[in-house]
């Protein structure tokens, strides 16, 4: 109700704006694909889609009525109401989208990413304390539903946690560079530190608090896919720049790049991270772990090449197949893609994977015609949009409510229509 009422204020334009017009439509034609997931039609017609659709509901669900000689009507989701969950927060998702993109375009650009690094600082601080504790609760206090949960800070678990933080970080990060002056005079040393000290309450310097509390939080969850992400996100927060940046932007740069290095040598738990990568090595060759279960998946993606087993039913639809992991439900594919062909099929990666190469172009054209400050924060963008892409090949981490929503408050920041400018002016 939040973000109808914040999106009734804003009034974003859908489809309106001639540039992104393509890209709004394939939204909704992608978001229809799924709705599409669960229209009612005749048995045969699902089993001749699908072949083994009948087989795996008579496993799932021993549903009579799906027998002569009264079948009923059936979608193409296994599990409808998982499917409409799925679509609720692709329809929330994309509201998001229009209506950040509506903000970005009326120069909120930076309250947005000021309030993004703010709920990452203080989630952070949450899930760092509660780690030095060893407490297995939400917030130190709710017990999860599921008995293989491991919360860290708000999520239940820590990859999820791992997925929003590689987002938000390279995000700040583009901000503060944003805020650098483009042109400063050389000082010396003693003024340095003077002017350093000066800037102590200053905006800059809580982002970059913000920005090194976030990347401590990856590094002591102990989510491998987390810091492959993370460090894949900086690292394209690292050539982006270089398009445009100035001296002042550089240097800035490396001071950030430092700090981090110097957060990373000082607290990162190595026992830890070694023990976890070795964990996957072991797990891998025992026949067990997620190539394991990608295997699994890949049979569930053979026999439902053209619709899928239905938007967000890939925890259910798995359990005929599974093989990997006795004893335990598998709940993910921990492959995003691999999940996305499983559950939808070529009905819905079609429009996704089109819609993906619209947001990539749109993307790079508002990069080139940004002309202002706002570019860095683009670009931080950007970069953490591909670094969770890249975690994505070992997680689902964008199916939480959460991330989904701050991937799209990205992707509006990334798109939104640049506002004409002279020159090189301040992030607002």
């Amino acid at each position: 109700s939040l973000l109808l009422g914040l999106a009734l204020a804003v009034r974003p334009g859908i489809a309106r704006d001639g540039r992104s017009r393509t890209l709004d439509i394939t939204l909704i034609a992608a978001a229809a694909a799924c709705a599409l997931q669960l229209l009612p039609m005749p048995p045969p017609i699902v089993q001749a889609i699908d072949p083994r659709a009948m087989a795996v509901r008579t496993a799932l669900w021993l549903p009579p009525l799906l027998t002569p000689p009264n079948p009923l009507w059936i979608p193409i989701s296994i599990a409808p109401h998982d499917t409409l969950a799925a679509l609720g927060i692709l329809l929330s998702a994309m509201i998001m989208f229009w209506t950040c993109r509506r903000v970005c375009e009326q120069g909120g650009t930076g309250r947005i990413v000021r309030a993004v690094a703010f709920i990452g600082l203080a989630a952070s601080i949450a899930g760092i304390i509660q780690r030095a504790q060893s407490i297995d609760l939400l917030y130190g206090f709710w017990r999860p539903l599921d008995a293989g949960a491991r919360p860290y800070g708000p999520f239940v678990n820590r990859n999820h946690m791992a997925t929003w933080i590689i987002m938000a970080c390279p995000l700040a990060f583009g901000y503060v560079l944003a805020r650098v002056p483009r042109h400063e005079r050389p000082h010396r040393f003693s003024q340095t530190i003077v002017n350093a000290v000066k800037r102590l309450g200053t905006m800059r310097i809580w982002l970059v608090v913000a920005v090194c509390t976030m990347t401590l939080a990856v590094l002591l969850s102990g989510s491998r896919s987390g810091l492959i992400g993370l460090i894949s996100a900086f690292a394209m927060s690292a050539v982006l720049p270089r398009r445009r940046g100035t001296v002042a932007v550089r240097r800035s740069m490396i001071f950030q790049f430092a700090l981090l290095t110097l957060v990373v040598v000082w607290f990162a738990n190595y026992d830890v991270l070694m023990r976890r990568f070795d964990e996957t090595v072991t797990r891998a060759q025992g026949g067990r772990g997620r190539t394991a279960i990608w295997r699994d998946a890949l049979r569930l993606v053979e026999d439902f090449p053209a619709t899928g087993t239905g938007a967000g039913t890939f925890g259910k639809a798995i359990n005929v197949y599974q093989t990997a992991e006795p004893g335990y439900a598998i709940d993910q594919a921990h492959n995003h893609y691999l999940q996305l062909m499983a559950e939808g099929g070529a009905w819905l990666l079609l429009p996704w994977a089109l819609a993906a190469g619209l947001f990539l172009v749109l993307a790079n054209r508002s990069l080139k015609q940004d002309l202002s400050s706002n570019y860095l924060i683009r670009a931080g963008a950007c970069a953490g949009i591909a670094g969770v892409l890249v975690q994505s090949i070992w997680e689902t981490g964008l199916t939480m409510p959460a991330n989904a929503m701050l991937f799209a408050v990205l992707a509006a920041v990334a798109t939104h229509n640049p506002v004409p400018s002279p020159g090189w002016t301040a992030a607002h």
